[in-house]
């Protein structure tokens, strides 16, 4: 007769109100996601109402997706270069469209959510697992196990070869995709072990493989290598290149003061509405007023509250980041110092969830470029082996991108000597690391770059 066995488990947990989780909801937005729920707001509710804008509203400067993510900026001579550009989705608001249509549990959707949001603008995956659990509130209670299958997920999405390390498990996603023969055999041999042997001159990839691949004919090698070439170096470029690009317009702005750097709310990043106090006045005149407009009272209070709270979370987000990183907005990347979200949160008393809602798709604009807010926080690395100070990672990869954009052409540092001379420069390391950061760089491989 087989027992039962009853296990008690106590644990912690904490209920929102559905207010409060509007409101948090609301704070995650991007611009154009609030954008399009004000809209909501104001057909559901006449009480609310658009503030008339100024005739000559201050315009910052447009940026365009792609470019704010470099962190490069458009001088005002250039903005008439994309004025016949019109809105595109991102990459990553297709991605996440794409999760209702897969079969997921809430809880994988979510955790695939997650794991969208920490894409690169390639479409590569570049942070490990850990590192993604690390950056992730500790109430998320994410685990590994949880986030390989959620990765899982995710690189049977669209576009292929979304989610992976590098170009080579790209390609070979991108391979396994298409039809068995051959050719596609030959393919996955060549990106698995010999990529970084081709040139552009095709018949010379051929005489050199023939000798690698004897096991396969020249016919079948001229397919592998078109085959190859077919695919896309970047899970992200053809998405971004079938319709015009997309503008973001920057959350804060940050300008140098007469006592140091000063961060200003835009006004023009989220949409400005009010209450009609006139018909609200009306209403309230009433001997007994009717108790839906009464909920219609509260609920156009409760809006205007959410606005000016995300405002408010933003600036002061974004002033602990003008606090802690003074040097970057001096001197760039290099001067970037590590700084993670549970620190700022410490800082601002706010719950660690609600500064990673505060940073997503937060932008920031400064005389350095347009920045995602998210840009600033970022792992430690040691940046000596005698000393306890550390420097970001955004920090060490520009310093990798000076070392290759000076260095003899004829002649490029391999990962070997990029080590050495950031070991030099006091930065410690491993190579492995040193090729991590250059892939995420976009910066080819020693071979690719060396011109003949």
């Amino acid at each position: 007769m087989s027992a039962t066995n009853f296990q008690l488990k106590l644990r912690q947990t904490q209920q929102l109100s559905q207010n409060m989780q509007q409101s948090l909801r609301v704070l995650q937005m991007s611009g154009i996601e609030i954008e399009r729920e004000v809209e909501d707001w104001l057909a559901d509710n006449p009480l609310l109402e658009r503030k008339e804008q100024p005739e000559n509203p201050y315009e910052p400067p447009r940026q365009t997706v792609d470019i704010a993510k470099r962190g490069i900026s458009l001088d005002d001579d250039d903005s008439s270069a994309w004025e016949n550009l019109a809105e595109e989705e991102t990459l990553n608001a297709y991605l996440h469209k794409q999760v209702s249509e897969h079969p997921l549990s809430p809880t994988e959707a979510a955790h695939v959510h997650i794991l969208i949001d920490f894409l690169d603008e390639r479409g590569y995956l570049t942070d490990s697992i850990a590192d993604i659990i690390d950056h992730t509130p500790l109430e998320w209670m994410l685990s590994e196990e949880d986030m390989e299958i959620a990765l899982e997920n995710l690189q049977r999405f669209d576009p292929a070869g979304i989610a992976t390390a590098n170009l080579n498990q790209s390609l070979l996603h991108q391979l396994d995709r298409l039809p068995l023969s051959p050719a596609r055999r030959c393919a996955a041999q060549i990106v698995m072990y010999h990529l970084e042997k081709l040139t552009p001159n095709q018949p010379k990839n051929i005489n050199r493989l023939a000798k690698i691949l004897p096991d396969f004919s020249d016919t079948v090698l001229k397919d592998a290598l078109d085959m190859i070439s077919s695919l896309n170096p970047y899970p992200s470029y053809g998405f971004a290149s079938e319709e015009p690009t997309q503008y973001v317009r920057p959350d804060v702005i940050v300008e140098q003061g007469e006592h140091g750097w000063l961060v200003v709310g835009n006004d023009d990043a989220a949409p400005q509405i009010q209450i009609n106090t006139e018909l609200v006045e009306m209403l309230q005149d009433e001997e007994a007023i009717d108790p839906v407009w009464r909920e219609k009272i509260n609920s156009a209070k409760q809006k205007m509250d959410m606005l000016q709270q995300r405002k408010n979370t933003v600036i002061r987000v974004a002033e602990y980041i003008v606090e802690r990183q003074q040097d970057f907005f001096f001197f760039g990347e290099i001067g970037l110092v590590p700084m993670l979200l549970k620190d700022c949160a410490t800082h601002l008393g706010l719950a660690e969830s609600t500064i990673s809602r505060a940073v997503s798709n937060k932008y920031l604009f400064c005389p350095q470029g347009l920045f995602a807010l998210r840009f600033f926080f970022s792992q430690n690395a040691i940046s000596s082996e005698n000393s306890d100070e550390a420097i970001s990672a955004n920090a060490i990869k520009s310093v990798i991108a000076q070392i290759v954009e000076r260095e003899n052409k004829q002649k490029p540092y391999s990962d070997c000597a990029l080590h050495d001379l950031l070991q030099q420069q006091g930065i410690k390391i491993a190579r492995r690391t040193v090729a991590k950061y250059r892939e995420q760089l976009g910066i080819p491989t020693v071979q690719q770059r060396r011109q003949l």
